[in-house]
Formats: C-alpha cells, structure tokens, sequence
C-alpha cells in the first residue's frame, strides 16, 4: 500500500519555476514590461488579444524524474523507487505555476513616457520536501534513534487576480526607469513554513521500542480552504474573487535599462514587492507539544476496553494541542530578482553596403541572471542567450540554462512581426523533446498582440 502510494505521488508531481529567462528583454514584446518595467519600448500603442496576449505555464521537479521510475529497461520498479528514494537530496522542491493575461494595453504618453495596464491571473504551488519525511514515508521508522525532523518542510498554494499599471520613462539617452503597481485579488491560500520538530524511535525499557514526537510545532494557514457546506464552488463564485471579491495585498515592480557604452546594456528589475492580507474565510491549525508512548500497555478491563482508548486519546490530545485558529494573516509575495547584460552588433547594410540604421544591430549575446525569494523556497538561475533578426518580420532567441532542474537547459524564443500584428512562442528543455517523462522541468509561454511602432 505505501508503495502505491508513492507511485500516485510520483505521477502527479510535476512543479514549477517562475523563471522566463527566454522572454525576458526578448524582441521588444509587450510582455516584456510585465518581467522588467523598465524596459525600452518603441510601441506608439499595444493591445493584447484578449485571453490570448500571454499563456504560460511551467513545470519541474528536482527530485527525480517520471522516466527514473517508469522506464522499460528491465529493472524492477520497486528497485527504480529504491534508487530514486536514493538519490534523493536533503531537501528537493516542487511547484506549478501557470499565467492567464486577460487584458493587455498601452500606450505612447510623450516622446519619453509609456503607459501600460491589464489584469492577469495566476496559479502558484511550491512544497518544499525533506528528505527525513520521504525515508519515512518509504521505509517508516525502521532506522532506531534516527530523527526524522519537519524543520524544512514548508509549502504554499494559491489562485488570484492581479490588476496593474506601469510606467516606462526615459531618463535620457542612458537611462530608462519603470515601476509598476499591483492589486493582487486572492480566491484561496494556503502556507505553511517555519515548522519544527521530530520523530523518533529508541529502544523501549517495558516494550521493545519507545517512540517519542519531539518539540513539534506546525502551523498551516489558509484562507477560503475550507467554505460553508452552503458555498456554492463554481465559475462565478472564482470570477468574483478574482475580481476584487477576494482577500485584498498590493505590490509594486521596479526596473531600469542602461546604455552603458553603444553597445553594451545592463538591465534589473525586482517584482512582487509586496503582500496579501487574508482576513476572509480563514482557518489555520496549530499543532504543539511533546508525546512520548511505550507501545500499548494492553492492561485493560475485556469487558469495558473503551474506556482504555478514551485514555490513551486523551493522553495524546494532552500532550500534542491542536489548536484551530481564526485569525487573519499577511503573506508576503514572494520577490523575483532579474538582471542581465549584453552586448549587440552586427549592423544591417543594404546590397550597396551602405549602412541602413546605425543603431540597429542584427545580433545580441548576454548574460541573465534570475532568483527567487520567498519563504517557502528561493532558488538561483543563470542564463546564455543569442538574439538574432532573422528578416525584417522575424525575431529569434537562443538560450542556455543552469538552474536547480538541470545544467543542461536549451530553449528558443520565435517572435513576429507582421503589420500591427504580433505574435511570439517560447519554449525551453528541448533536449528532453525526444523523452518528455525524463524531462525534471518545462514551461512555454505563448501570445498574440496587436502594436503600432513609434516612428519617432
């Protein structure tokens, strides 16, 4: 039955990572502002394809992958388990992120401002695993005076809304600054993070074992988790929560572009600077104490053994406190730090050889570098990447990532220009193209979008 059951988990673990290192500063694309809002724009006006601007969605885990488990290789799927459990690191992270853009605009203000607004939606999940509760979940307490702590076990689960308005201005020749503000609008939550304490199992004095729950304290917080049975959970109670119904937080994203030679850039952006306060439907669990138990002293009356187990309940109910808790909480964004430089060139000459635009370069190299920040998990990437127009309507990326997933990350970016219509596909891990279930990670992001190029 145990095994079953990780088999059940292996299949439906897939995670996340919020990194789009490929459509970051990539083809002068609207959604680029949304990653860095300080990014040079020459949209006079953009609008999104409603529900269509921007699809993304990502996908890993750092444990291992479907293909260690599954694999038609002969081996024994019991021991495939047993390797993997294994390897299996100190602590390894999962999660699910997926971006909905509902609404995307903007437009030119003057020669030095860009005014962009919309409303998206987003999922997020992140659980942060120790190894202790896997080896205890696979093999249970089998490993004497070994303690199996919950210190680093941590997760979070949500759905909201987010409403935004930015600006883009440009300082002068050298320096273009941005910010955004953001209304985030929650239909759910729930976290849990800073947790202690362990099990462990000695050998018994009266018994053969003694197992002991050792200064555990947990706390899980949610909020719209657990409704009335009255609640109807369908698509217009999540339309009203997502449109301002919901738990309230506000946030910002502040970013900058620099010319730092004519072809030489330097870019940063830090974004979800901000917090949710949940005050609807909330309900957290706390659990505390100590509890120590040696096996089951079976002394008790045949004839009324009940009031044996009420005992050893109330024992436990004593020791171990379980407190239910209403009252509302902040949760933090969690922060995501971007920076890159390049470097351009390669400029564009007609069949004279006369030189077209001198400060249009037709190649671009750099480096980028993404982190994460949060509570329940941060983590470190770091980006290679070649951009190239490849004709007059198309734009294309090439990247190389070395992240918590794999040191071996190649993904592409294809953006179009044709008239006012816009478009672009990115895509990365594509050497796992030919063995998706040996893929630790994925993601893509798509859109569509309508923009009319500043002349000036």
């Amino acid at each position: 039955m145990r095994k079953l059951l990780i088999l059940s988990f292996l299949v439906g673990t897939i995670g996340y990572s919020q990194n789009k290192q490929i459509l970051y500063d990539f083809a002068d694309l609207p959604q680029t502002l949304l990653l860095n809002p300080g990014a040079e724009v020459s949209h006079k006006f953009h609008v999104g394809l409603p529900l269509f601007s921007q699809l993304s969605a990502q996908a890993g885990f750092t444990g291992f992958s479907v293909y260690d488990i599954f694999a038609d290789d002969g081996i024994d799927i019991n021991d495939k388990i047993r390797d993997a459990v294994n390897n299996y690191g100190t602590t390894e992270f999962m999660a699910i992120n997926q971006q909905l853009e509902i609404l995307s605009a903007g437009f030119r203000l003057n020669d030095t401002n860009y005014l962009s607004f919309g409303y998206y939606q987003e999922f997020d999940f992140l659980a942060k695993i120790p190894r202790d509760i896997v080896d205890l979940f696979y093999e249970g307490n089998t490993d004497i005076n070994r303690h199996y702590s919950i210190n680093k076990l941590a997760s979070r689960v949500e759905l909201f809304g987010v409403l935004h308005v930015g600006l883009s201005k440009r300082i002068n020749k050298k320096w273009q600054v941005g910010g955004r503000f953001k209304i985030y609008s929650s239909v759910f939550n729930a976290n849990t993070k800073l947790n202690s304490g362990s099990f462990f199992t000695e050998q018994g004095t009266n018994n053969v074992y003694n197992q002991h729950l050792n200064n555990v304290n947990f706390l899980m917080q949610t909020s719209s988790m657990f409704l009335d049975s009255d609640e109807n959970i369908d698509a217009s109670f999540i339309k009203s929560k997502l449109l301002f119904g919901g738990n309230l937080g506000f946030g910002i994203d502040m970013g900058f572009t620099y010319q730092l030679k004519s072809q030489w850039i330097v870019t940063g952006s830090i974004l979800d600077l901000g917090f949710v306060n949940y005050s609807k439907n909330v309900e957290s669990y706390k659990v505390s104490g100590d509890y120590e138990v040696e096996g089951f002293q079976l002394n008790f009356d045949p004839d009324n053994p009940q009031d044996y187990w009420n005992d050893l309940k109330d024992e436990f109910d004593n020791s171990i406190v379980l407190d239910t808790l209403y009252k509302s909480y902040i949760s933090l964004r969690p922060v995501k730090l971007n920076g890159s430089v390049s470097y351009s060139f390669g400029q564009k000459y007609d069949d004279c050889r006369f030189l077209i635009d001198p400060q249009t370069y037709l190649n671009k190299i750099g480096f980028h570098l993404y982190s994460t920040v949060g509570a329940v998990h941060s983590y470190l990437a770091a980006t290679l990447f070649y951009e190239r127009k490849l004709g007059k309507y198309l734009q294309g990326k090439f990247t190389y990532t070395a992240d918590p997933y794999s040191y071996s990350n190649i993904g592409v970016g294809v953006a179009i220009q044709l008239g006012i219509f816009n478009s672009y596909f990115v895509a990365d891990n594509l050497l796992s193209l030919n063995n998706l279930y040996n893929a630790k990670s994925a993601s893509f992001q798509l859109g569509v979008n309508f923009s009319i190029q500043n002349k000036n």
